[in-house]
């Protein structure tokens, strides 16, 4: 029940108050008449709420399916999608895209701000990930910042690994230079990339080469991983270059990749989605990630939103 007190001249202009506020069924309960005033006391019934309805778990969200069909898409398997859609929020967004940006940053790293990597890096990552071409994008993107990088390349033993990084190099008017026993001096604010040798993570006596290589190596390590490999592979894969200190991942080939997941699971590791190679034209550059910027492409590839990706 509802209570109103209405005030008015006369008794007249009171009920005409009362029922445009409380509507036909209203009841008076008390009146107190004055001279040139009048005080009415009127009740009328309100509809008490549906407690059970109230208390009832709320509907899936539709949002969240279109999400889950997503990872499913992508490969993931049940846990890591159960992992990740644990992390949505209570209140969960209408638009999937929205929903899984929130999802993703909860759970995953981005680059602040879109920062990129440090002026010192060395690429690591399995055979013909795309190690060569991300460093001559990475020389490419300081000349255009008015640095002249130092570039170097310890895949000395692939045929031709040298030649193939001098001929990316050549219009930039850098001379890249193998890496000996000596490591290279870094100088002060200038850039260094050195291109490392595929490794195989699954063997032992690569990885331990790989390992020599980096701590003589004054370079941060980052890990190259291309777009569509099997989600297990990729978390097998980024768990061991985690070992050697890894701690951010540049993802290549995503123009030539329709399932993410391998992303994804290497990314449940901790590790940083730093850049990514969205064209094999080496004078395209390097894209920071954003968990808005993965959703949207998530979403794409799975049919949900093509739209959103730009």
């Amino acid at each position: 029940m509802r209570l109103r007190i209405f005030e008015a001249p006369t008794m007249q202009e009171a009920l005409a108050r009362m029922r445009a506020a409380l509507g036909p069924d209203a009841v008076i309960v008390a009146t107190r008449e004055e001279p040139g005033a009048v005080r009415l006391t009127a009740a009328a019934d309100t509809e008490e709420p549906d407690l059970d309805q109230l208390l009832a778990r709320p509907a899936a969200s539709p949002a969240l399916e279109v999400v889950r069909s997503a990872l499913r898409h992508h490969g993931l398997d049940e846990a890591r999608s159960a992992a990740l859609l644990a992390a949505a929020p209570q209140v969960g967004a209408l638009d999937p895209a929205v929903l899984l940006a929130e999802i993703l940053a909860r759970r995953y790293r981005f680059p602040p701000d879109g920062a990129p990597p440090g002026p010192a890096l060395v690429l690591v990552g399995p055979p013909g990930a795309g190690k060569t071409a991300v460093v001559a994008r990475l020389a490419a993107a300081a000349r255009l910042a008015g640095e002249t990088p130092e570039v170097a390349s310890a895949d000395l033993e692939r045929a031709g690994g040298l030649d193939q990084l001098r001929a990316l190099l050549a219009p930039l008017g850098l001379e890249p230079r193998p890496l000996g026993e000596a490591p290279p001096p870094v100088a002060p604010r200038r850039p260094l990339f050195v291109d490392g040798p595929g490794v195989n993570p699954f063997r032992r006596d690569e990885m331990v080469a790989l390992s020599a290589l980096l701590r003589r190596v004054p370079c941060e390590p980052v890990l190259v991983l291309p777009a569509g490999l099997d989600p297990e592979d990729c978390a097998e894969l980024a768990a061991n270059f985690h070992v050697m200190g890894v701690r951010r991942m540049i993802t290549t080939r995503l123009d030539a990749a329709r399932r993410l997941g391998g992303i994804l699971a290497a990314a449940e590791l901790g590790l940083e989605l730093t850049m990514a190679a969205t064209s094999p034209l080496i004078g395209k550059p390097l894209l920071p990630w954003s968990a808005a910027g993965l959703a949207r492409l998530l979403l794409a590839r799975a049919g949900g939103r093509p739209g959103d990706v730009a």
